[in-house]
């Protein structure tokens, strides 16, 4: 198997560590020239990223939202997108690593543990407009609540260090990352997921395993915003429920791997 799109995959996988280490040396050092490498080596391997998805609709004649190695090497390149475009001012360098360690994770783990046949038939319940945008949105709320996941971290690890400034800057980075992922999570995965699934298999819903999931990371980010909006609530109890929605949302893409269902195919 030597297809392009893996090709360009894993190369990309091998300059977001590089990206990485970079990072860390930047941490360490302080040096301007430094921020100045990663963040171009970083735009090099976003390059690479995109070829790798252009690659793989070229060859398989799809857009690339079909399995699990499909999701994560597009949602890895939304991650990195999302913070190049809207967060890499808003996040320390501590900040950057984190999203990069991530998009590293999950592009990783498409490329060289779930990498698929791009020329395999496709199912004939995948043929659908509404999956691209299921996919697609629910993909893009899962982004921004990869930076809500980081931006909490960063305040739970600097509560006790950093100024009160500092804390508030990055709790309503929370604040803004998830309040961006919830409506588009909403209607990619609630919404168009439920009219997918009547049109592919005859009912809105069927407690599928992932159906049950995403249910479940929905509600979690719905009381975020019900405890920060309605109940001021604000620091160290949104960051844990924020961190804990994250997690969630990592066990749902990768749950059909543990409990198959209608989903096992992505």
């Amino acid at each position: 198997m030597n297809w392009l799109d893996l090709r360009l995959a894993q190369s990309a996988v091998v300059v977001y560590f590089a990206v990485a280490v970079l990072l860390g040396l930047e941490a360490m050092l302080r040096r301007v020239r430094l921020k100045i490498a990663w963040l171009a080596v970083l735009v090099a391997g976003a390059v690479l990223h995109a070829a790798a998805l252009v690659a793989r609709s070229a060859v398989s004649g799809e857009v690339p939202f079909t399995d699990l190695f499909e999701y994560t090497l597009f949602m890895s390149f939304a991650i990195v997108l999302a913070y190049l475009l809207f967060f890499r001012k808003r996040l320390p360098t501590a900040g950057a690593l984190a999203v990069v360690v991530v998009a590293l994770l999950l592009l990783g783990s498409a490329s060289f543990l779930f990498y698929s046949d791009p020329t395999g038939a496709m199912m004939p319940a995948l043929k659908s407009h509404w999956l691209y945008i299921h996919v697609s949105l629910a993909a893009l709320g899962e982004t921004f609540f990869t930076v809500g996941f980081v931006s909490s971290l960063l305040y739970l690890a600097k509560r006790r260090t950093a100024d009160s400034r500092s804390l508030e800057a990055l709790d309503r980075l929370t604040y803004k990352a998830v309040s961006m992922g919830f409506p588009l999570f909403t209607a990619g995965a609630m919404v168009a997921g439920a009219v997918w699934a009547k049109q592919a298999w005859g009912a809105y819903w069927s407690w599928d395993p992932k159906e049950v999931l995403s249910l479940v990371v929905w509600l979690v980010y719905a009381i975020y915003l019900h405890a920060r909006l309605v109940r001021g609530l604000r620091g160290v109890t949104v960051a844990l429920i924020s961190i804990i929605g994250f997690i969630l949302t990592i066990f749902t893409i990768f749950g059909t791997l543990i409990f198959g269902g209608l989903h096992s195919y992505g």
